[in-house]
């Protein structure tokens, strides 16, 4: 699913980006909005799919861990759907 963070397009599950609400929460603190932590941390493809991620300030630790974590995520559903499709070709292939 198609979300939004930091006026950018990246795919996520509906779980992860509760996650994300509740870490932008957790470092909301005075004047420093918790969502500042992602601004130009990333950037992203056509299909939402984070390209690289390059910190250009110190952040927490747990926004760096959940990038990275999304970043992995998102390329392995992707595997995961075309490993589907090879194997539906190949099993079809073999019942012609």
């Amino acid at each position: 699913m198609i979300k939004a963070i930091d006026l950018r397009k990246i795919e996520m599950t509906d779980e992860e980006y509760k996650y994300y609400q509740e870490i932008t929460q957790k470092f909301t603190v005075n004047s420093t909005k918790g969502s500042e932590y992602f601004h130009d941390l990333f950037e992203t493809n056509d299909n939402g799919f984070i390209t690289i991620i390059h910190p250009r300030k110190t952040i927490p630790v747990e926004v760096l861990y959940f990038m990275l974590n999304l970043q992995q995520n998102q390329w392995l559903r992707s595997y995961d759907i075309r490993i589907k499709f090879i194997e539906e070709a190949i099993l079809n292939g073999v019942n012609k």
